[in-house]
């Protein structure tokens, strides 16, 4: 091709979305696109109260925290019993008690666990991975 050829606008465009490899034999192997036939989900628990005791609205509040806990632990359990590796526990704002004896039972059982800062859960939720 001399300076003054025009070039093919085709073939500048094959080349830029990547129609012609580096490889010189021509031949591209295709990409192992095996996916699994189980849809991964995001495993999660919300403490809220509302949200795991929807009919508990007349509970005390020095009653409701042991409730949190205990739903926590049966969570944790089922957790193992099931091979889930990573979820997130939701604990809200609120005063910080649930947050931190979420913390606490976490560290107690020897489970690695951070805060979430990022969206959707903006710190309000740990990243427990069993």
């Amino acid at each position: 091709m001399q300076d003054n050829d025009d070039i093919d606008v085709n073939l500048l465009k094959k080349m830029m979305t990547g129609g012609y490899s580096a490889d010189s034999s021509g031949f591209v192997p295709k990409k192992d696109k095996k996916k699994s036939k189980v849809a991964k989900r995001k495993v999660e628990l919300d403490l809220h109260f509302d949200k795991v005791f929807p009919q508990g609205g007349s509970t005390p509040y020095h009653q409701r925290l042991p409730m949190q806990l205990d739903v926590l632990r049966e969570f944790i359990v089922d957790s193992r019993k099931n091979s889930v590796t990573i979820a997130y526990i939701i604990v809200g704002k609120g005063e910080g008690k649930l947050k931190g004896m979420v913390s606490k039972e976490l560290a107690r059982q020897n489970i690695k666990h951070s805060l979430v800062p990022d969206p959707p859960y903006f710190g309000n939720a740990f990243k427990v991975s069993f």
